[in-house]
C-alpha cells in the first residue's frame, strides 16, 4: 500500500534531489503540494531511470498533440518538463503535458507587429514561491530586407494554483527594437543581462549583450564584441561570456556597458578569449549543453557533445580538462542510418538523435569532473530507440521528467514519455 503520508513524500523528495543535485525544483512551494501531488512528483521523475534504460525499442508511452502550423513553431519546454511553450509569430501557446489531452492555452498573445518567431529565451527564476520564469522572444524576417525592424519582447511567466488547477500568467516587461538584418542568430537569458550572437560575411561574429531591464524602445544599454566565429553562446556569472567555436570553447570578459542610441551599430573589437579548451571531434552537434556548475576559482563545468562522444568539461584559468563519458559514432551527411542530427544534453542523461532513431544514454557524472579518466564508457549504458515519427525533425528534451518531443507534420507534435510512471499518457 503506498503511503499518503506528507513527511513520508517530503523525505523521498530530499533523497531524490540528493542523488539528482541538477534536477529542475518543485514548480511550487513545497507546503503547497498534498500528499499525493508530492507522491506523484517523487514517482514521475525517480521512474525515470528505468523507463530511459528499459529493454524496449519505443517509448513508455507517446501521445499526439493537434498543432496549427506546427512545422512553423517555435518550441521550448520549460525545467521540469510539465509546460511546452509554443510561438509563432510572437505569442506563447502553453501546453500541459502532464495533461496531454488538455488543449493548449494563450498564454502571451499575437503582438501588432506579426512577424515571425526567430528564437526563444527562458531563464527560470530560483528565488521565487511558484515556477516564474522571463522569457525572450525574437521577431523578425530574416530573408526580406523591407520588412519593419527586429522585435525583441521580454515577458514574465508565472505559475498560478497547483495540481491539475495550474495555470501561466504572462505580464510585459519591456521590449527594444534593432535596425539590422540577423543572419545564423542564436541567444541566450539570465538574469538582467540578455545576450545574443549574428554572423556578418566577411566580418566574423557578432556579440551583443544586453542588460535589458535598462534597455527599450528609445536606447539600448549593451556591450558589443566580435570573435571569428560561434555556434552557441552561453551568459556567465561574473561578468564573463562562453562561447562554443566549432570544436573550442572560449571564456570571454563581457566589455564595459554604453547606453547607446537605438540605431548605433557598433561592432565592437575583435575580442581575446581568458582561457579555452580544446574538444575531441570535428564539430559540436546541436549547438547545445547541460546548464552550466560554477566551479571555485572561475572554473565552469558542464556536459557537451561532439561528433567524438558525449564530454564532461571543466574550463579553468589554470587547469582545465575533458573527459570522454561516452563515444559515439558519426558518418556523413549522406549516410542517414548513422549520422548525428541532434543531441539533448543533460547532467545525467543524453537523447542523442541519428535520422531514423536515437540513442537514450545515462550516465554518472559528478565523479568525472573532478579524478583524472580518460574513457569512462563503462560507467554509462544507453539503448537504441525507434523514433515512431517522420525522420529528420529535431527535438527537445526535458532531463528531470524524462519527456521529449518533436514535430510531427505540419499539424501536430508528439510527446514520447520516458517515465515508467507516464505508461497511461
Amino acid at each position: 500500500m503506498v503511503s499518503r503520508s506528507l513527511s513520508v513524500w517530503r523525505g523521498q523528495y530530499a533523497r531524490y534531489m540528493t542523488a539528482n543535485p541538477n534536477a529542475a525544483p518543485l514548480d511550487a512551494p513545497m507546503d503547497m503540494h498534498s500528499p499525493t501531488e508530492l507522491e506523484e512528483v517523487v514517482l514521475q521523475r525517480s521512474a525515470v531511470d528505468q523507463g530511459w534504460l528499459a529493454r524496449a525499442e519505443r517509448p513508455v508511452s507517446t501521445t499526439v498533440i493537434p498543432h496549427v502550423e506546427a512545422n512553423r513553431a517555435t518550441l521550448h519546454i520549460v525545467a521540469g518538463g510539465r509546460w511546452l511553450l509554443s510561438s509563432i509569430q510572437g505569442s506563447i501557446t502553453a501546453y500541459d503535458l502532464d495533461s496531454p489531452s488538455a488543449p493548449g492555452k494563450l498564454v502571451i498573445p499575437k503582438p501588432i507587429v506579426g512577424q515571425a518567431t526567430t528564437n526563444l529565451s527562458i531563464d527560470v527564476l530560483t528565488d521565487t514561491s511558484a515556477l516564474t520564469f522571463n522569457i525572450a522572444i525574437e521577431q523578425g524576417s530574416p530573408m526580406n530586407y523591407d520588412e519593419p525592424p527586429w522585435w525583441t519582447n521580454f515577458w514574465q511567466v508565472k505559475m498560478h494554483g497547483c495540481g491539475s488547477d495550474a495555470e501561466l500568467r504572462a505580464i510585459h516587461l519591456t521590449s527594444f527594437t534593432t535596425p539590422s538584418l540577423f543572419r545564423g542568430m542564436v541567444a541566450c537569458l539570465s538574469g538582467q543581462h540578455y545576450a545574443r550572437s549574428f554572423r556578418s560575411t566577411g566580418s566574423g561574429r557578432f556579440h551583443e549583450i544586453y542588460m535589458w531591464g535598462e534597455t527599450n524602445l528609445h536606447e539600448h544599454r549593451k556591450a558589443v564584441m566580435r570573435s571569428t566565429s560561434g555556434n552557441a553562446i552561453r551568459i556567465l556569472p561574473n561578468g564573463k561570456l562562453l562561447v562554443f567555436d566549432h570544436t573550442e570553447m572560449q571564456i570571454y570578459d563581457i566589455p564595459p556597458f554604453e547606453t547607446v542610441p537605438v540605431w548605433e551599430q557598433n561592432r565592437g573589437p575583435l575580442a581575446t578569449p581568458l582561457y579555452s579548451v580544446l574538444l575531441p571531434g570535428t564539430r559540436i552537434v546541436g549547438g547545445n549543453s547541460s546548464s552550466i556548475v560554477i566551479q571555485p576559482s572561475n572554473a565552469y563545468s558542464l556536459i557537451v557533445c561532439t561528433d567524438a562522444g558525449i564530454l564532461a568539461v571543466t574550463l579553468s584559468p589554470t587547469a582545465s580538462h575533458v573527459r570522454i563519458l561516452f563515444p559515439l559514432t558519426d558518418e556523413p551527411s549522406y549516410a542517414h542510418e548513422t549520422h548525428l542530427t541532434d543531441v539533448r544534453m543533460g547532467w545525467r542523461r543524453a537523447y542523442i538523435q541519428y535520422y531514423e532513431d536515437a540513442l537514450a544514454v545515462s550516465y554518472d557524472t559528478q565523479q568525472h569532473l573532478v579524478q583524472p579518466t580518460t574513457v569512462v564508457a563503462e560507467s554509462c549504458a544507453f539503448r537504441r530507440i525507434m523514433i515512431p515519427n517522420n525522420p529528420g525533425y529535431k527535438s527537445l528534451t526535458d532531463e528531470s521528467s524524462g519527456r521529449v518531443v518533436m514535430v510531427k507534420s505540419k499539424s501536430s507534435i508528439i510527446i514520447y514519455y520516458y517515465s515508467l510512471y507516464d505508461v497511461y499518457k
